[in-house]
């Protein structure tokens, strides 16, 4: 026998409890890719907007500018955001879920969709930060070589472009974990249908 105590310990009550098979329709599981693949869709017209606007920044840079290692700098970034979006079109386009999937199938493909986001977002240093890191590199190089009273404006620079990359890094990882925890719970529904 049990020793019921005043103060009982949640967890364990929390563990105790019977739990009942999780169940989701074809409707919900359609219902939820469907939001999700718009969510991607938008995501990815405000990243290839965002990247076209400053390419259209650095292109003006460069038609203003006299310097050659400064219109270099400027077309090494046009090409990062130039791979960016290619990556990001390329890897995760939305696809849209094929109609007459059966429940089994609805979860598995929602399910494949959201892995396939969660891996591009664990490699963003790959996709996003990574290309755009030559251009930075040789902006810096550039306000270098300007002179001494420019190392001041380019620490301030450097370290501001740095908290902003560090900040889309933490941003993207937690995305992935928030992906992951929906991944988890759709694993736990297939495998409570496949027991029932």
């Amino acid at each position: 026998m049990r020793s019921e105590s005043p103060n009982p310990n949640v967890t364990e009550i929390w563990r105790e409890q019977p739990v009942e098979g999780i169940k989701m329709s074809v409707e919900e599981i359609r219902k939820r890719s469907a939001k999700f693949e718009n969510k991607i869709k938008w995501r990815n017209v405000r990243e290839y907007v965002a990247g076209a606007v400053a390419a259209g920044f650095l292109v003006s840079f460069i038609a203003k500018s006299h310097d050659v290692f400064f219109q270099l700098a400027c077309g090494l970034m046009i090409a990062g955001l130039g791979y960016m979006a290619y990556q990001l079109h390329r890897r995760t386009s939305p696809r849209s879920m094929p109609a007459g999937l059966g429940a089994v199938n609805s979860l598995q493909f929602h399910r494949t969709e959201l892995e396939r986001q969660m891996e591009f977002l664990k490699h963003i240093w790959r996709w996003y930060l990574g290309p755009l890191v030559p251009g930075l590199v040789a902006f810096s190089l550039a306000t270098m070589a300007g002179g001494h009273h420019r190392l001041l404006r380019l620490a301030l620079v450097n370290s501001f472009l740095a908290l902003c990359m560090i900040l889309v890094w933490r941003l993207n990882v937690y995305a992935a974990r928030c992906l992951q925890a929906r991944i988890d719970e759709l694993r736990a529904i297939e495998t409570a249908g496949q027991q029932a």
